[in-house]
């Protein structure tokens, strides 16, 4: 009798035990879904804004030309500013590992852009290096820390954010998405057939999420068909590098 007590209680002690771990294992599993739910269903805006030194949303390009020289290319940008037209002369040229660097030389007051833009031409500028469909890189600068669950919230709102653009594009007919990842910020691509028109639609949509002081807005410049080199154009009076990595 001692031996079948003995018996039975280590069998019920196993099944208890057993009981506990497969309990376990299911909270687990229960606590992992909740999680990956909660990450899923959550969002994460920047806050930090690493662009305040080119904060200025009243300035508009008017125009652009470029000219290539050997591995650099050459701006000549004439924007509006608080009634006044400026000329500003810079240079866009790739560095190592992708990083494009961005620099004006000079801003001077004008007068009539009409024949600036006349003089550049007869300098061997031009408004278009090639026949090529237009296309905007928009990059979401991230916050300079942020916690694993916030860098899933980020990417989660890029994606939204990409849709949202992507949708407003394609109902006025001025382009459409094409690409997007992670890299050194949200990362979203656009094929634009109306550029003027685009990039207005494009600034009301990051308005609307309050991400204008976020973001980096650039122009693929097509110098070739397999360069992806990319000109800032918005904030308008950015200096700087671009990693589209």
């Amino acid at each position: 009798m001692n031996i079948l007590h003995s018996h039975i209680t280590g069998v019920m002690r196993t099944w208890c035990l057993l009981n506990v771990v497969d309990h376990t294992r299911k909270m687990k599993n229960l606590l992992s879904i909740f999680l990956i739910t909660v990450i899923i269903g959550c969002s994460y805006k920047p806050n930090e804004k690493r662009l305040l030194n080119f904060q200025n949303h009243n300035a508009e390009i008017l125009t652009s030309l470029y000219r290539i020289d050997t591995d650099t290319l050459q701006i000549a940008r004439i924007i509006s500013n608080d009634g006044k037209q400026l000329l500003k002369l810079g240079k866009i040229w790739m560095g190592d590992y992708a990083i494009t660097h961005q620099e004006f030389i000079s801003t001077t007051e004008i007068k009539n852009k009409d024949s600036i833009q006349k003089a550049y031409k007869r300098d061997g500028y031009t408004h278009q290096l090639m026949n090529e469909r237009d296309v905007m890189f928009i990059q979401i600068v991230p916050d300079s820390g942020m916690s694993e669950i916030e860098a899933f919230g980020f990417l989660n709102f890029r994606q939204e954010m990409e849709d949202k653009i992507d949708l407003a594009l394609k109902q006025k007919h001025q382009g459409e998405w094409f690409a997007g990842d992670m890299g050194a910020g949200g990362n979203m691509l656009f094929f634009i057939d109306n550029w003027e028109q685009a990039i207005k639609t494009v600034k009301n949509e990051l308005a609307n999420e309050d991400l204008l002081d976020h973001v980096l807005i650039t122009k693929r410049l097509n110098t070739a068909p397999d360069d992806w080199t990319y000109e800032v154009v918005f904030p308008v009076e950015y200096e700087g590098v671009f990693n589209q990595m």
